[in-house]
């Protein structure tokens, strides 16, 4: 069946990371190694790790001497799993919580299916039980729309072949990485995901198996347009970076047009809701950012979250 290691990503949320480790800790079809990657954290992770690898074996911590975003974690995790010589990479955010039997599920349809990019079981959310059908997806064609597969589709069928899917959980074949490569690190956050699925499923099957669960507790899914601005520009940058590398003619057109759109919306919004009441100026600044950065293809890091927070005249700590 080949070795399986997990790969976490955390960074700041100590008591959901330990239910994560738990839960890979008790399924039923048992790990090879859990990976995890500390995006330097000041709340105590270091130290729990460091507790939890003497006394486990099958744990590995990485710290990281700073934060370099989910996106810089999961390449750095996939990485070094890969080159440790596991077969199956199984990929999730600390606050994921897999049920008992999902990578039994996973393993089961890999084994009788054969070449497989990736299989990734149905995301749900922890408090309210909802199936978050809009981390398995299809895309259209310019890349710039993702099409949720739907709950009446995954509550009828047993497998459902997709184009891209959330890290959370996805089980990702040493094959497929061999094929495509690791992860981008340059996007920080944001689209990272749904870019490195889709890279996989250019060139192998990929599927959602609607008999495995893996839980997430990311609250209720509500988004504050002006808090979470500064995660709207990552998105809207890394999709700009990911077309233009991965589009050609036509296509390429269609796509940066329909993105110069989705800035026009963000300009509109910025200038009417009354939400950016107080921080019009601030967010037409990083919207121009975002523009630049976008127009001129730069990746990496250029907006620091907890700046931009901080110069919000009414403005929310990040969680």
């Amino acid at each position: 069946m080949g070795k399986v290691c997990a790969v976490i990503v955390t960074y700041n949320r100590l008591e959901m990371l330990k239910e994560c480790i738990d839960a890979l800790l008790n399924q039923t079809y048992s790990l090879d190694r859990i990976l995890i990657i500390n995006n330097n954290s000041t709340d105590g992770t270091k130290e729990y790790l460091d507790g939890l690898v003497k006394e486990n074996k099958k744990v590995q911590a990485l710290h990281l001497n700073e934060n370099i975003g989910g996106a810089g974690g999961f390449h750095r995790g996939v990485k070094e799993a890969y080159e440790q010589g596991y077969d199956w990479i199984w990929i999730m955010d600390d606050d994921a919580e897999p049920d008992i039997n999902c990578l039994h599920r996973l393993m089961d349809f890999v084994v009788s299916t054969g070449n497989v990019g990736f299989v990734a079981p149905v995301i749900i959310n922890k408090y309210s039980r909802n199936i978050q059908n809009y981390h398995h997806k299809k895309l259209n064609k310019t890349l710039t729309k993702d099409i949720p597969i739907s709950v009446e589709e995954i509550n009828n069928q047993k497998v459902i072949q997709i184009d891209a899917n959330a890290f959370v959980g996805p089980l990702i074949s040493a094959k497929a990485i061999k094929a495509v490569g690791f992860p981008r690190n340059d996007f920080f956050i944001r689209l990272d995901d749904t870019e490195y699925t889709y890279r996989i499923t250019q060139k192998m099957s990929a599927y959602l198996i609607t008999d495995a669960f893996i839980y997430h507790k990311d609250g209720t899914n509500t988004n504050d347009l002006v808090k979470d601005f500064w995660k709207t520009c990552y998105e809207l940058r890394n999709r700009s970076l990911w077309i233009n590398s991965e589009l050609k003619k036509g296509l390429l057109i269609a796509g940066n047009l329909r993105l110069m759109m989705r800035f026009i919306k963000c300009l509109i919004k910025i200038m009417l809701k009354n939400e950016w009441k107080y921080n019009r100026l601030l967010g037409l600044k990083y919207l121009m950012r975002t523009l630049y950065y976008s127009y001129r293809a730069i990746p990496g890091i250029f907006i620091i979250p907890n700046e931009y927070l901080s110069n919000l005249k009414v403005h929310h700590q990040i969680l």
